[in-house]
């Protein structure tokens, strides 16, 4: 029985049809849209197979991996961009592969598909590399980083791998404000504006909108400090966060472009902080002035 699914995510319609289900990660459920719309910025076409490619005659051009794992692998193709995606508990299992055309307007994924005949189109990793690549030729870019709304603020905190970003959010949370989300944010440009979205996550969350006012870069500090930053300096180090395959060109100049002009209006700081509930108040009394 044919399918047919509309999602937003930061405001970009995705459609999503197959000749068969289309089972959703439940994280993905409130994303849904109730009523069609015409008017989409991703087609996702959507396969019950496998197909027999011959990658070896494509040029490997990217490889998301680590010590553990590797996550898929990216050719250019005829085709366009052919896509392997590797089973997270079996890295020498391909889960799907998937054809993304030159535009980057249009993607087939061809899928394994359940015992009932199911297929989950958007099975990690293959709904974040989605996410990824939409914002690629729009005024956005995917992050990972905690977002904290106080009093219709927008504040992003984001570093690396241990810096505090859950911590942060955390802290924030019990002085009584809202978290957007505290992994994995899309920020765009609509109307002279910068807004920061919520993605789908493996745990269900409605979807969330916040103009940005701030980006913070965060590490553990003995006491609160604040440095401002500006110009190149704010953009390669927000840019260090920012999720990126960084075998185009022309998608890195994008992201350049959007960062030196988001830099410019959204101001950017580095800040040192203890992880307790004193870092709110040193925020809220310093972001402004910018002290060192």
């Amino acid at each position: 029985m044919p399918t047919t699914i509309q999602i937003a995510i930061a405001d970009f319609l995705i459609k999503l049809h197959a000749e068969h289900r289309i089972v959703l990660e439940e994280g993905y459920l409130p994303f849904v849209q109730t009523t069609e719309n015409n008017t989409v910025d991703l087609t996702i076409e959507c396969f019950q197979h496998i197909p027999v490619l011959p990658l070896s005659d494509y040029e490997l051009i990217f490889e998301a991996e680590n010590n553990d794992q590797k996550f898929y692998s990216i050719y250019l193709s005829t085709l366009g961009f052919v896509f392997v995606i590797y089973n997270q508990q079996n890295k020498n299992e391909v889960q799907q592969l998937a054809v993304l055309n030159e535009d980057l307007s249009n993607w087939k994924i061809y899928s394994t598909p359940l015992d009932n005949g199911d297929i989950i189109p958007l099975k990690y990793p293959m709904g974040p590399i989605i996410m990824h690549y939409i914002t690629v030729k729009s005024e956005a870019v995917m992050i990972h980083a905690s977002c904290v709304v106080e009093k219709q603020k927008g504040r992003i905190f984001t570093g690396f791998s241990g810096a505090g970003k859950s911590t942060m959010s955390k802290i924030w949370a019990d002085a009584g404000n809202t978290i957007v989300n505290d992994d994995r944010l899309i920020i765009r440009k609509l109307n002279e504006n910068y807004y920061v979205y919520n993605t789908p996550m493996y745990y269900i969350d409605i979807p969330k909108k916040t103009i940005l006012d701030s980006i913070f870069l965060i590490r553990h500090s003995p006491e609160n400090n604040l440095k401002k930053l500006s110009g190149a300096s704010a953009v390669s180090k927000v840019l260090a966060f920012c999720i990126q395959n960084n075998f185009d060109p022309n998608f890195i100049q994008n992201k350049l472009n959007f960062l030196s002009e988001l830099s410019a209006h959204v101001p950017v700081y580095e800040l040192g902080f203890v992880p307790n509930s004193s870092v709110v108040n040193f925020v809220l009394e310093n972001e402004t002035a910018g002290i060192k």
